[in-house]
Parts: structure tokens; C-alpha cells; sequence
């Protein structure tokens, strides 16, 4: 059986390193943490309304559609 090469840092890999990066003091996510709804919010405002008017009127109810080319539900 080959044994595994562990690090001096405890993480097995990379994706436990952004976990702890968020809960020590909000590294890499700035000075301040706002809530993802914050984050999305800002993100939205900055859409120009011509953009919001090209989304088609039934997205939610067929993203998978729009997205992977599956058959479109009924309205």
C-alpha cells in the first residue's frame, strides 16, 4: 500500500484553503463580508435595463432550455 505525501499545512489540497480564507477575517473578500444577497444586488444594478429587456419572459421556467437545449415546457 503507497502512502500519501502530507503537507506541512494539514490541507489535503486547495479547496479547503478558500473555507478557511473566508472565516479568518474575511481574507481575500476585501475589509468588509457582505451577505451574497449584497454582493448579487450590486451585481443586478449594473445590468443597463436594455440588457434586462432582451432576457426571454420565461427564463426561470426554462433555463434548462436556454442553457442546455432541452425541450421547452409549456406555458
Amino acid at each position: 500500500m503507497r502512502k500519501r505525501k502530507r503537507r506541512g499545512d494539514g490541507l489535503s489540497d486547495g479547496r479547503h484553503a478558500a473555507a478557511g480564507a473566508a472565516t479568518k477575517g474575511g481574507v481575500g473578500l476585501g475589509n468588509s463580508l457582505e451577505s451574497i444577497l449584497d454582493i448579487v444586488s450590486e451585481a443586478t444594478r449594473q445590468v443597463p435595463e436594455r440588457d434586462w429587456a432582451r432576457l426571454p419572459t420565461d427564463l426561470s421556467k426554462n433555463v434548462d432550455h436556454y442553457l442546455y437545449g432541452t425541450r421547452k415546457k409549456e406555458k
